[in-house]
């Protein structure tokens, strides 16, 4: 497509949905939906890639791939060109028309992206995926919908999770589910006057719950651990570093957790761990307590 093509439809995008948010894609000719000078989302594509390059024993033509909460399609379109195929779901029409843009500009005939709520996530709907990503979108649902969702994941992944979410430094709400203990807070997503048109067109914000919910990093090992990942891993290199300050983010509410969907070891040099119930983290207060008591 010739470059003044591309320009003019992509002018035609921005004047119906307004400016590309966050997600940078070059769109060939030397054209970005944001600017050529990049921006600090692409340094997180490079880390999300890399975790599935070095965990995935699959060439990417062999994978498949989804991205939850796609936003203006990114990760979906970067990994589709490495050869995946890709399904990217995400709630609101004017991020599906950038996404579908860019993947219409590309070329992706193994791309996919379907507007949907992700909390109709599941195998029956969109079959099995090697690799599901929840990038941004954990922490901007409330309970109990934050537990079904996350069992959806794990119903429809077949390898890999990766999460990059916000976590709650504070304990400060205890919630019961299938007789586990989860701790965290919530936090104001819209306000109460909010109508349904200013919730979607906050394109930062939830779809439509007014509160969400933030898991305490204990709480969240806990959940992926109940649902059926055998292991959770946080990330740390490659490391995403905010070129606009200068500076290694590194947050201590939010990293980038990947969660492995494997088999159960079973131990054959003791017997003692036959008689345990399977180890779960303790919440820090928890943990203070049995000290104290000590």
């Amino acid at each position: 497509m010739e470059p003044e093509t591309i320009k003019l439809k992509q002018q035609e995008i921005v004047a119906k949905y307004g400016e590309w948010t966050n997600h940078n894609i070059h769109l060939g000719n030397g054209i970005y939906t944001i600017s050529d000078r990049g921006n600090n989302s692409e340094i997180k594509v490079r880390r999300i890639l890399q975790m599935i390059a070095d965990t995935v024993n699959k060439p990417w033509e062999q994978l498949r791939v989804l991205d939850l909460a796609c936003l203006e399609g990114l990760y979906a379109v970067e990994l589709a060109l490495q050869g995946a195929q890709v399904v990217g779901i995400e709630g609101r029409k004017a991020n599906i028309a950038k996404a579908n843009f860019a993947k219409d500009i590309l070329g992706l005939d193994n791309l996919q992206f379907v507007q949907d709520d992700v909390r109709n996530l599941s195998k029956a709907k969109y079959g099995s995926f090697d690799v599901v990503l929840c990038l941004g979108i954990f922490y901007h649902l409330d309970l109990p919908d934050a537990f079904y969702f996350m069992e959806s994941i794990a119903q429809v992944c077949e390898n890999l999770a990766i999460a990059d979410t916000h976590v709650s430094t504070n304990a400060e709400k205890c919630y019961l589910y299938k007789d586990q203990k989860y701790w965290g807070s919530s936090y104001v997503e819209h306000s109460v006057e909010a109508t349904p048109e200013e919730k979607e067109n906050s394109l930062w914000a939830s779809l439509d719950n007014q509160t969400s919910f933030w898991f305490t990093r204990y709480s969240f090992y806990n959940l992926l651990a109940a649902v059926g990942f055998t292991s959770v891993y946080e990330c740390h290199n490659p490391p995403v570093i905010n070129y606009e300050r200068k500076r290694l983010n590194q947050e201590s509410d939010r990293n980038t957790f990947l969660a492995i969907k494997g088999k159960q070891v079973t131990l054959k040099v003791t017997a003692v761990e036959k008689a345990l119930d399977a180890p779960k983290w303790p919440e820090k207060a928890e943990l203070m307590q049995t000290k104290a008591g000590n």
